[in-house]
């Protein structure tokens, strides 16, 4: 793929830049799918709902239930921790010299704090029933450790999903199926407080003379996704959901840059998804939705980083307002349509540590669409 080369480098030149190379990443399990502002809105509560191009990623058996085709071809998103402004200020103030002491000045003063900066683009035209899609996300997510050492996992993800669905029993079932390529680039590292220092120095190597862009990881991969939706009555339209993302795991092959092989990023898991939604209110300009999922059942980390929680009101076509619980924290989102233009924006947390409560980091998003 010739676009992967050029990320790469683009990569690079992201986590070189003096202002991020202190971040950090807690790590965490590899997120199942590529988020929208929409179902983060709703907490994330998303698997039974998958009622626009986020089927896509979430349950393409949503697909076989749109009305009307849709696309969008310009939609950026922005996404940055509340914090993160402050961790920029400190890092011009404490950096400028580059010597080791400005460095651990910069740690210590950020310890415990979580900072996210992120880029993210979803081309997508979808029709009843078929859909295709693009989501890319160029990010940097970071936390300073006690120890003086630097968890960093930085780079780009993309996710190229190409969707089928039909439904069956006058619509009341629905399935559906995603063959998609995934690809990311980017380093997932740790680096101890000498090897930052020695990065920011004339070498630009660490301790064993690598360096940053030696521990780039890169490589492409196939996977399938499956999905379910049921909707016995009309009365309300209780749905149940089911979605098994990355049926049997995606593993990335390896990719080469000028005869060199670069490091493999780990497997993705395979995940069982679920989740229930309902109408309780509806007119002709008017509706209340809410939603509940359990995400990655199958896979052992914390029950309250499963659990999402979502509710979304909407009039007609213009506004839609929602509001959950995503991994233990409140989220909330507007969706603004007029026209030719739409705007979304979200708050949320993220939750890095092993389970919720422990290390949340609160971003706002925002997303424009231009044109379709």
């Amino acid at each position: 793929m010739r676009w992967l080369k050029p990320a790469i480098c683009a990569t690079t030149c992201l986590v070189s830049f003096p202002a991020l190379m202190p971040l950090a990443l807690a790590r965490q399990i590899e997120r199942w799918t590529h988020f929208g502002l929409r179902p983060l809105g709703m907490g994330n509560a998303y698997v039974a709902v998958a009622d626009d191009f986020n089927a896509l990623f979430y349950n393409p058996a949503g697909l076989a239930r749109l009305k009307s085709w849709d696309g969008e071809f310009l939609n950026p998103a922005i996404t940055a921790s509340q914090n993160v402004n402050g961790l920029v200020k400190d890092a011009q103030s404490d950096l400028k010299s580059g010597k080791t002491e400005d460095t651990l000045n910069l740690v210590e003063k950020n310890t415990g704090e979580n900072y996210n900066v992120g880029l993210a683009l979803t081309p997508h035209l979808i029709f009843p029933g078929f859909g295709v899609g693009l989501g890319l996300d160029l990010s940097a997510t970071a936390i300073f450790h006690r120890d003086v050492t630097v968890d960093l996992d930085t780079g780009l993800r993309a996710v190229l999903p190409i969707s089928y669905a039909r439904s069956f029993i006058n619509d009341r079932l629905s399935l559906g199926a995603t063959v998609k390529l995934r690809a990311r680039a980017g380093i997932d590292k740790n680096f101890s407080m000498d090897d930052i220092a020695a990065f920011q120095s004339s070498s630009k190597t660490d301790s064993t003379g690598r360096e940053l862009g030696d521990y780039v990881k890169a490589g492409t991969g196939y996977g399938v996704d499956l999905g379910l939706l049921f909707t016995p009555q009309k009365e309300f339209e209780p749905t149940f959901g089911l979605s098994v993302t990355d049926l049997g795991g995606t593993p990335y092959t390896i990719y080469k840059v000028k005869g060199s092989t670069l490091g493999v990023p780990p497997i993705q898991l395979p995940s069982v998804n679920v989740g229930i939604s309902a109408k309780p209110l509806r007119t002709e300009w008017t509706y209340i939705m809410v939603a509940m999922d359990m995400h990655s059942i199958n896979q052992p980390y914390s029950f309250s980083k499963k659990f999402n929680l979502g509710l979304e009101g909407g009039l007609g076509n213009i506004l839609k307002i929602q509001t959950g619980l995503y991994q233990g924290y409140f989220t909330a989102g507007l969706q603004f349509d007029v026209g030719l233009l739409s705007l979304r924006f979200v708050t949320y947390a993220e939750e890095l540590g092993t389970s919720a409560g422990y290390k949340p980091d609160r971003r706002i998003a925002a997303q424009l669409k231009f044109l379709l």
